[in-house]
């Protein structure tokens, strides 16, 4: 019994060290991609974009006089200035339109409506610069119709069943939100929401835009 007990002993020592090996690797390989991503693909990949018209034609209005965006479209990017990271936002939040960039929740506001503009990301690819955000850090949204600049307030971990996160506000807001713990190993059982006071905006673009 005894022998029996050292053998199986002996197994489950020489499966630690591969075990460790393995988690390593995997560990490696999703940092490695999402330095990738962050750095390389994701910005760098063309998608097709959002130029909304007012009723007669002019290019640039205001989201209020042009029609909604449709799904998989980039409506813009978000700056992070402190943590120097872009990100592309694209309209939509089903796992395609997520695989693509940041996605905005369609049924919220779009930036300049005076409302909830809620935007969700994966927690380790585009989405991995809200853990290094700050209370005072600023976000830039930037559209085809301008700028606009929110403040970081506070952020909180949420049940996924918290959809009051993403309700009307009746004022102008920007809600960021990705899974939590970031590195869960898996899909994460939580939610961690951003919460910011808008700042000012829209402001136009360099280079005309």
């Amino acid at each position: 019994m005894q022998a029996i007990q050292r053998r199986r002993l002996a197994h489950v020592a020489r499966a630690v060290p591969l075990l460790m090996a393995l988690a390593g690797a995997a560990l490696a390989g999703d940092v490695g991609w999402a330095y990738l991503w962050e750095t390389a693909w994701v910005n760098d990949r063309p998608l097709p974009e959002y130029h909304p018209r007012n009723p007669i034609g002019e290019a640039h209005a205001t989201p209020w006089w042009a029609p909604a965006p449709k799904n998989g479209q980039k409506i813009g990017e978000l700056v992070f200035p402190q943590q120097g990271v872009e990100v592309p936002v694209v309209q939509g939040d089903t796992w395609a339109d997520l695989a693509l960039g940041a996605g905005h929740d369609p049924q919220s506001a779009l930036p300049g409506q005076h409302n909830n503009v809620y935007v969700a990301g994966h927690r380790d690819t585009v989405f991995r610069v809200l853990r290094r955000l700050h209370p005072g850090d600023l976000v830039m949204f930037l559209t085809p119709y301008g700028r606009f600049t929110y403040r970081v307030k506070n952020a909180q971990i949420v049940l996924p069943t918290a959809v009051y996160e993403a309700a009307p506000t009746g004022y102008e807001t920007l809600t960021l939100q990705t899974c939590w713990p970031f590195d869960y190993f898996g899909f994460a059982p939580m939610r961690y929401i951003v919460h910011t006071a808008f700042v000012d905006g829209p402001h136009p673009l360099s280079g005309g835009s």
